[in-house]
């Protein structure tokens, strides 16, 4: 099991890796994350060096344990955005994301949150961007526990227009459409991971409570990709929609 001082020193490389754009190509053996709960350190420990929390990421399939990643509130942007960076290269995803309304800190009984009461917490939907960017070298494959150290390869979040009547428009079979560059990359019909874009919202409330982090207000959630991440090149500009909650745009600029 890695040590606290383990945990320090994997996001030590991480932090510098964000900031100069060199892939970790290979970490020492000690440092690797043996449970879910220290790779969650790592990621905190990386937000702490860097700034501070504005949302997660996260994925769960059917009622299995999820997995989630941190977002850095510098990093999130309100569409149409457009931003230089070329220290190593992006992905979009079209995803569909929440901001919160109100904290969920955990039950003072220690109770889980409702679903009910987990959607009572969020202020609106959006279309949104996650950007990607992993820190560690395609090959050799990074060990899942080392990915979500990694934030699961988070770089950012665009946010689209808010829709506050958001849980009638949560269906599986929702139209979405993604452009980069004027090239269709994703035209599809439903295809969400979690089948539903809200599925995963409860098990994440409940699991970071249960860490001791809780959801607070205006922290934005996004919840899995359509169609999965596709390279953005410098100069390019990256348009989708999802059906009911409108169009967003990014543009990555040629430093």
């Amino acid at each position: 099991m890695p040590s606290e001082t383990a945990v320090q020193r994997l996001a030590a490389l991480l932090v510098d890796a964000r900031r100069t754009g060199r892939k970790l190509a290979s970490i020492e053996n000690d440092l690797i994350p043996t449970a879910a709960m220290q790779a969650d350190a790592v990621q905190m420990a990386v937000v702490d060096a860097l700034g501070r929390i504005g949302g997660y990421k996260v994925l769960q399939i059917g009622e299995a344990e999820g997995a989630w990643g941190a977002i850095l509130f510098s990093h999130v942007y309100a569409a149409p955005a457009a931003t230089n960076y070329d220290l190593s290269p992006l992905k979009v995803e079209v995803e569909v994301a929440f901001r919160m309304a109100h904290d969920l800190p955990g039950k003072p009984d220690g109770s889980a949150y409702s679903t009910e009461e987990v959607h009572d917490a969020v202020g609106c939907a959006f279309v949104a961007f996650e950007i990607l960017e992993s820190r560690l070298a395609a090959d050799p494959k990074p060990a899942p526990l080392l990915s979500r150290a990694d934030a699961m390869g988070n770089w950012g979040l665009i946010s689209g227009p808010a829709v506050t009547n958001w849980l009638p428009l949560m269906k599986s079979d929702l139209e979405v459409s993604l452009e980069i560059a004027g090239r269709s990359v994703v035209s599809q019909t439903g295809g969400h991971p979690s089948g539903l874009p809200h599925h995963a919202l409860t098990w994440l409330a409940n699991a970071l409570a249960k860490a001791g982090h809780g959801l607070v207000a205006g922290q934005v959630v996004t919840t899995g990709a359509f169609g999965g991440g596709h390279l953005i090149a410098p100069g390019e500009t990256a348009i989708a929609s999802i059906e009911g909650l409108g169009s967003i745009r990014f543009t990555l600029n040629r430093s």
